[in-house]
């Protein structure tokens, strides 16, 4: 009976943290579309499991500017975008450590994604997929179980 009330409890709690990622997605898209209508958007992330994630939008004028920054910092799946003050009327691919030194260690790290997908694009290039917490603690025992070094050797006929 017990192992039955935790498959449903499991469950449950499932649903509900899919039911609100699924509300803060829509959330994202919100605002990343407010920002699109009004010219190119670059983003930055950094994302975490322990400590706050962090999203920044940056909606770009045609001279590389940012007209607007929003940015979505938390642990939880109620965080919401706020807008981000101090960077309006620079260029995104000349901001330099002293333009950001006055926020957070993980908004300047998510600010430094932006800047680099940006030039990544700009350069042509495509943009590498961050793998998610969850995914890196799996690589991580994945790694501890496989042998490294060794080559495996196919079977001649």
């Amino acid at each position: 009976m017990f192992f039955i009330m935790l498959i449903i409890i499991l469950a449950v709690g499932f649903v509900v943290q899919y039911l609100l990622g699924f509300v803060q997605i829509k959330h994202f898209t919100k605002h990343y579309t407010e920002l699109r209508e009004n010219g190119r958007v670059a983003i930055g992330r950094r994302p975490a499991i322990i400590r706050s994630g962090t999203l920044v939008l940056f909606q770009l004028n045609n001279k590389n500017e940012i007209e607007e920054a929003r940015y979505m910092q938390g642990v939880t799946v109620f965080s919401r975008f706020k807008h981000l003050k101090g960077l309006e009327g620079m260029k995104i691919n000349k901001l330099r450590k002293e333009d950001i030194a006055s926020y957070n260690k993980l908004l300047t790290r998510a600010i430094v994604d932006a800047q680099h997908t940006f030039n990544v694009v700009q350069a042509g290039g495509e943009i590498e997929k961050i793998p998610s917490p969850m995914m890196k603690v799996v690589n991580k025992v994945n790694n501890m179980f496989t042998k490294k070094g060794v080559k495996k050797h196919g079977l001649h006929s």
